[in-house]
């Protein structure tokens, strides 16, 4: 099997819900407003969310790095086996056969929940089987931490976080006016990669954020607007409905759509309890604010691509003219006080 040069961090199988083909020769395409270049295009699924060689780390580079700085420096002999035998796609292999097969079944669980229900039961039905939930809770952890949202929120951190405490512990005015003019850039993509890596692989870090998620309450809401819902190349977000928006803070919301139609929101249920007789269920969408809503998160917090099954960016147009920014794929994701 040869290697794998583009590699998506939004899966394609996940991606073909916003798009259409003429026929099953013909590529999916959709519709991408690219933030950075503010204009709308159509565009093939394969060609999106995706970069070459994303997750591949390259041990060989790692192992020269350290040789360079320290050239009487001896590997230890098990170390040398593993960096020689170790599998540059692991994580390309494990998002392939597990994560967007085994995991991702439980999401195309809900779109047939909904396609087969007859229209008057919907709101009665349970969404969820027994073990949907936490397989989603983990889909859904992946592809936040997956994304190269994440990476470049992960980077921003490794090159700001040290100037702030830098700024914090410095008494002396002119130490703390140089600082203001002190910018760190993590140069080697090799690197931000394997920190990445420590992310993805680490299973209480995962499990962790996965339980968050199964303790919230869930569920789908049905678009009945002539507005379809976006997607991105970030398509899990958040909203802290009282400004904070980590997974475990109190007011957080989270939204996942998953076709043009349908939508999987999980809310904070202490500030949501009124909600809780809905968990587990289809909720119908009928006021267009709320899909303007979920569709601005899609804008705001895409790394660069926005997706949708139909050519209407109107929305986004807007949100990029109020917030250039946002046209930067680099600009700050948070503010150092």
């Amino acid at each position: 099997m040869g290697k794998v040069k583009k590699q998506h961090y939004v899966p394609q199988r996940y991606l073909r819900a916003f798009a259409t083909r003429k026929n099953e020769n013909k590529p999916y395409k959709f519709f991408v407003f690219d933030k950075e270049l503010n204009e709308a295009r159509s565009g093939n699924v394969t060609d999106y969310a995706s970069e070459r060689y994303f997750y591949d780390v390259d041990f060989e580079k790692i192992k020269q790095d350290i040789l360079r700085d320290k050239p009487d420096f001896e590997f230890d002999p098990e170390i040398e086996k593993i960096l020689q035998e170790i599998d540059p796609q692991h994580m390309e292999h494990f998002f392939a056969d597990k994560i967007e097969s085994y995991l991702f079944d439980a999401v195309a669980n809900i779109i047939a929940k909904y396609t087969m229900t007859n229209t008057n039961k919907l709101l009665e039905v349970e969404v969820f089987g027994e073990d949907d939930i936490p397989k989603i809770s983990l889909y859904l952890t992946y592809q936040l931490v997956r994304s190269k949202e994440f990476r470049q929120f992960m980077t921003e951190q490794l090159e700001r976080v040290p100037l702030l405490f830098m700024k914090k512990m410095t008494k002396s005015k002119s130490m703390k006016k140089f600082l203001e003019h002190v910018k760190v850039e993590l140069a080697d993509e090799n690197q931000k990669k394997l920190y990445h890596a420590q992310f993805l692989l680490d299973p209480d870090f995962i499990n962790e954020q996965a339980l968050i998620l199964c303790s919230k309450i869930w569920i789908v809401g049905i678009n009945t607007t002539k507005q379809p819902f976006y997607t991105s190349d970030n398509p899990v977000v958040k909203y802290g409905h009282l400004e904070h928006s980590g997974l475990a803070s109190k007011g957080i919301e989270i939204a996942f759509p998953i076709t043009p139609k349908l939508i999987l929101i999980l809310r904070d249920p202490e500030m949501f309890s009124g909600e809780s007789l809905a968990h587990n269920h289809f909720h119908f969408i009928s006021d267009e604010e709320n899909v303007i809503y979920y569709n601005s998160l899609q804008v705001q917090q895409s790394y660069r691509n926005v997706f949708s099954k139909e050519e209407n960016f109107d929305l986004a147009k807007e949100i990029v003219k109020k917030e250039p920014h946002l046209r930067d794929p680099k600009h700050y994701r948070f503010e150092m006080f």
